[in-house]
């Protein structure tokens, strides 16, 4: 079934903004594009309350995607329903991440065919513009030790992120420098505890991809 959700405190500026619908969602081209490929987009927009939102597409839902759910006998979901999921998991551990405002898909014949996502932007910088702009050592090192924590906590609480815990999606907060989490859809709970192997090879990505 189609549906889109809203959370009510949101409803009037997404209504301004002719974006209070499913179709204007799936179809909305405007705002600037930050990330672009054939399954969707996602699109930095302003809005006409003065507020900046991030609205996150899926123009299609693969039928390698759909099929993974069936094998584990779950009900397949679109890319954009995965990421919100994650986002939850992830905020349940006390990280902060991207907070959600609406959501909502359309299927066909009962499967996932097309998604949106509208999150509000974290406040604070990705930790290599952070590290690019800060010239304070201890500060850029604290910042760099506070993301491999929660690298370490995802890791703990058995949530693997696969090979995107990239420094771009870890964010430095504005208000307290703690670390904010993005792009969370590749995330999954693992049923086994991650191998010590794993979580080397992800510490690795993480430092072998930090500025010099």
């Amino acid at each position: 079934m189609d549906y889109l959700s809203i959370l009510p405190s949101w409803r009037e500026a997404l209504a301004e903004a002719g974006l209070d619908q499913l179709d204007a969602l799936l179809s909305f081209a405007g705002g600037d594009c930050l990330s672009r490929h054939l399954r969707g987009k996602t699109s930095r927009v302003q809005l006409p309350s003065g507020a900046v939102v991030f609205i996150k597409q899926d123009h299609h839902t693969k039928w390698k995607t759909i099929g993974r759910y069936v094998l584990r006998l779950q009900k397949p979901q679109p890319n954009t329903e995965k990421e919100r999921v994650r986002l939850l998991m992830a905020s349940e551990l006390g990280i902060v991440v991207p907070e959600i405002v609406a959501w909502g898909q359309r299927r066909r014949l009962g499967l996932p065919y097309q998604g949106v996502l509208v999150m509000l932007p974290i406040k604070g910088l990705d930790i290599p513009t952070y590290l690019r702009r800060e010239t304070d050592a201890g500060k850029r090192q604290a910042a760099i030790q506070r993301a491999e924590d929660t690298l370490a906590l995802l890791q703990k609480n058995q949530l693997d992120w696969c090979t995107d815990c990239k420094p771009e999606h870890f964010f430095v907060l504005e208000n307290n420098g703690e670390i904010g989490l993005i792009d969370l859809e590749r995330l999954h709970r693992r049923r086994l505890p991650l191998s010590q192997k794993h979580k080397d090879m992800q510490l690795q990505r993480f430092r072998s991809l930090l500025p010099t």
